[in-house]
């Protein structure tokens, strides 16, 4: 697919000049070659700012760019370089084609010196293909085109009215420049610094060098190593290329008193400069710089388990997914910096690049300030899937394209932790709900090509074909399940889990959003800003139309996520490399102005998680672990006042400089009572006694997992208390904890499954599509969504009368089967449920009700209605 030339590096020998004074127009690939835009004609042309990212939308998806330039004052080679463009990107000089290039964050251009004139004609078009069957879609976008890291909900995909378009990124998001080299220039750098013995370092350099003359070029290669202190290292080489030709040269150094880069937490991050350069005929043809460093990280990846070493110690991660803004062209050293200090102010230790390839400058900064980061290859959920041959074809090569890029982009960062193949594939037993998708393995083959590529660019680090599989992304408490099953939970190593909240109410990111008060929850602008109305609904804070006011509403969210990311974060830890090694909530910060899952909004401005997060990540922590509670809806720890409440004190550390023995005071205090009238008092009064203690305990080092202090056996009366915890180490300061719960006599019923809202289920189900049946009634499913799969219809009640265990099947073309445990939905495709019935069906207006549940789009109570003539009524008796 790419007729380019790579450039992950930059050649310093010469310098650049930006290419300026751009225009603009819109037009699709074919139709502009025949307008004539390739050689700078058509109409239509508006002056255009470069770089900067615009937005592709349904026909509307290809934008072509001109401008002119003189002819530069240099005697050497003319590189033109795009440094980022998004998506599929074909490049013109003189009207003449120079080739073309697929992907979005990897820099390419062209040598274009033999094509250079006196005035030039520089065009450039941009395509970035909208593709609404997600299933099916074959473009590598990553987070761009699918997933929750974008507007648009998948609930609400491709069903929201005007302005709220299904949009990805498309355009020249970097600058466009020319670049002065001589005839040999640098491809590209492999750096391969080891720890040999003690404190020796070992530089291994593979250097690609390419001759961009016809003639053969005889040359010197020098490598220079820039130390922390002491001379600088040199090594010289000559090398001889054939004209066109690129050859790999290979050098070493040893390098004495080699000082090792760690993570912030473990270490000093000190890093090393590597200059390699390159003259001809003793004039500079090519130069460029990495930095690098020695370290001692090794992770392994299995069924069995984890394992983490850093510096030969092993390592609990504290970590977030990470996605900083949507648009490409606002990211910068600024920003990057700003969140790796929020991320160690956060008490973390590494970010994954979610989906997503950021940057280069994000990736040296983490470098420099001790974060690791694991790297994702931008593809996340299913690809391919019932296309036909020649997408799958493409898919595969643009895939097989892409990786080399993006690995010989990054492999000398020495803050790469891992690499991912692909995020959240269908093949992977998790996906096991997706049904058609999962059984046939959808992506498998091409994933494992994956990890077998990186293995073979990139063999000193671990590649995962899958984020999913052998570590977990747990959506407990918001797509699935209760938040309290976190406690039951045995993950290896937990790469995603949260719960979104709305910016707090100062945050500037309220100025794009609807702030109007009563609001429904179907609210467009609010599902355009990425509200999952079906997980607040059910498992979440609930709905707007459940608060008064805008104000309450913000604060039931963020304490709900902040809860429910506490929680889980604490009980990672006290199971610390038994069995799990990492916890890394989704994600940092939001990735759009709107309502998200960041601990902080897109504008920067916290929401209550950040600090939950951080004293749950803080080094040192007493984990207060209640057992045998009850969840109470939407968050907090229920206890019925007959039973004692339970709780055990667990002391985590991860700071190697705390040892020895602390003392652990705790004592509860009540916060409301419940109990006020008549002889109840009595009762409450013989309760009431103060209830602490304190214990002295060995402390666990910060390379053994997490001890259980003492177990706590309390009986209280009904109110609300909170436990609060003080560990007294030697020499340091206090470390404390709290955590509140209720007592009760008899504790909330458990919230009921909310309906669905109108607009998600006139998508799902025909809502008018009751129908008798000899055996009973019949109805519709016509999913208008997402290519989806039907994982759960239960709770079902024809006029409110429950149905026990009704039977339950399918029309197919060859007859009648029973209902499967799960079912694919294919866009627009008609299919009948039956329901049995062992009771006679009477003429006039009947609702049937039910559960459905569609992972990743909908669940939540159904209501089908139809009407029953008197000549369609069943003449038949009970069975």
């Amino acid at each position: 697919m790419n007729d380019c030339l790579l450039l992950p590096l930059r050649q310093t020998s010469a310098g650049a000049r930006a290419v300026v004074g751009w225009e603009a127009c819109w037009l699709p690939l074919g139709e502009g070659e025949a307008e004539g835009l390739a050689g700078g004609g058509g109409l239509g042309w508006k002056p255009v700012a470069v770089p900067e990212q615009q937005a592709a939308t349904s026909g509307r998806s290809a934008i072509w760019y001109r401008t002119r330039f003189p002819r530069p004052d240099h005697n050497g080679r003319v590189v033109l370089r795009l440094g980022g463009a998004f998506l599929a990107t074909h490049v013109w000089l003189n009207g003449r084609l120079l080739g073309s290039h697929y992907g979005y964050f990897a820099a390419f251009g062209f040598d274009i010196t033999s094509h250079l004139r006196p005035d030039n004609l520089l065009v450039i078009c941009c395509e970035s293909p909208i593709e609404t069957d997600l299933t099916r879609k074959r473009h590598v976008m990553g987070i761009f085109n699918d997933g929750d890291s974008r507007p648009y909900p998948d609930s609400a995909w491709f069903s929201l009215p005007e302005p709220y378009r299904w949009e990805v990124p498309v355009g020249l998001w970097r600058p466009v420049e020319l670049e002065y080299v001589g005839p040999i220039m640098i491809d590209w750098l492999h750096l391969r610094p080891r720890l040999v013995a003690g404190d020796s370092g070992r530089l291994e350099v593979e250097v690609r060098l390419r001759n961009l003359d016809g003639r053969q070029m005889d040359g010197e290669l020098l490598l220079e190593l820039v130390r922390p202190e002491g001379p600088p290292l040199r090594l010289r080489r000559q090398v001889r290329l054939a004209g066109g030709a690129e050859i790999t040269t290979s050098l070493g150094l040893n390098v004495a008193g080699a000082h090792r880069w760690s993570p912030w937490r473990f270490g000093e991050p000190s890093l090393y400069q590597a200059q390699v350069s390159v003259t001809v005929q003793g004039r500079p043809s090519a130069e460029v710089r990495e930095t690098f460093g020695f370290r001692d990280i090794r992770v392994h990846a299995a069924q069995d388990g984890w394992d983490v070493r850093i510096n030969g110690q092993p390592a609990f991660i504290r970590g977030a997914n990470y996605t900083p803004s949507l648009r490409l062209d606002q990211l910068d050293a600024d920003l990057f910096r700003a969140d790796l200090e929020l991320a160690r102010e956060a008490n973390l230790d590494a970010l994954r690049v979610h989906a997503h390839v950021l940057p280069d400058e994000f990736y040296r900064l983490a470098d420099e300030a001790g974060i690791l980061v694991i790297a994702d290859f931008p593809l996340t959920l299913a690809y391919a899937y019932h296309a036909t041959a020649e997408e799958a074809r493409f898919f595969e090569t643009v895939v097989r394209d892409q990786v080399p890029e993006m690995v010989r982009q990054l492999r000398n960062r020495c803050s790469i932790f891992f690499w991912v193949a692909h995020d959240d594939p269908p093949w992977i037993p998790a996906s096991a709900s997706l049904a058609d998708v999962h059984a046939v393995r959808q992506n498998y083959t091409i994933d494992q090509e994956i990890k077998a590529s990186i293995d073979q660019l990139d063999p000193e680090r671990t590649a995962l074909a899958a984020s999913g599989e052998l570590d977990q992304h747990s959506w407990l408490g918001w797509k699935e399940g209760s938040w309290s099953g976190f406690g039951d939970a045995l993950p290896a190593f937990l790469t995603e889990f949260g719960a979104q909240a709305a910016p707090t109410l100062d945050s500037p990111v309220w100025r794009q959003l609807s702030t109007r008060w009563p609001l429904r929850g179907d609210d467009p602008q609010w599902l355009y800003a990425g509200f999952h109305l079906p997980c607040w609904a059910e498992r979440g804070a609930g709905l707007p139309t459940d608060f008064p006011d805008l104000a309450n509403f913000v604060a039931a969210g963020q304490e709900y996520q902040a809860g429910l990311l506490a929680y889980a974060i604490d009980q990672a830890r006290k199971r610390k490399f038994e069995p799990c090694w990492a916890a890394f909530p989704y994600q940092l910060c939001d990735s759009f102005p709107g309502i998200g899952f960041g601990l902080v909004d897109a504008a920067r401005v916290p929401k209550a998680a950040l600090a939950a997060v951080r004293e749950a990540f803080a080094p040192v922590r007493v984990i207060i672990d209640p057992v045998g509670f009850t969840p109470l809806q939407p968050w907090g720890f229920g206890y019925r006042s007959e039973r004692p409440v339970g709780l055990r004190l667990i002391i985590v550390n991860d700071d190697p400089s705390l040892r020895g023995s602390a003392e652990l005071r705790w004592f509860v205090v009540r916060e409301h009572s419940l109990e006020t009238r008549g002889n109840s008092w009595f009762r409450d009064a013989v309760r009431r006694k103060s209830f602490s203690g304190s214990v002295s305990v060995g402390l666990p080092s910060a390379v053994e997992p997490a001890l259980q202090a003492t177990n706590l056996t309390l009986p209280l009366a009904a109110g609300n208390y909170r436990l609060e915890t003080d560990l007294r180490p030697a020499g340091r300061a206090p470390v404390r904890s709290s955590l509140a719960v209720q007592v009760r006599a008899e504790l909330p019923e458990p919230r009921r499954r909310p309906q669905l809202p109108s607009y998600l289920l006139e998508r799902i189900v025909v809502h008018d599509s009751l129908r008798p049946d000899l055996e009973g009634v019949r109805f519709t499913l016509r999913n208008l969504t997402r290519p989806a799969v039907l994982a759960g219809l239960d709770d079902l009640r024809l006029d409110g009368r429950p149905l026990v265990e009704p039977r339950l099947s399918l029309e197919t073309d060859s007859g009648r089967v029973p209902l499967p445990r799960t079912l694919d939905l294919p866009f627009g495709r008609d299919l009948t449920v039956l329901v049995e019935l062992d009771f006679p069906l009477e003429p006039g207006d009947h609702d049937l009700e039910l559960d459905l549940n569609l992972p990743g789009v909908a669940s939540g109570r159904a209501r089908v209605s139809g009407r029953i003539r008197p000549d369609e009524a069943l003449s038949r008796g009970w069975k």
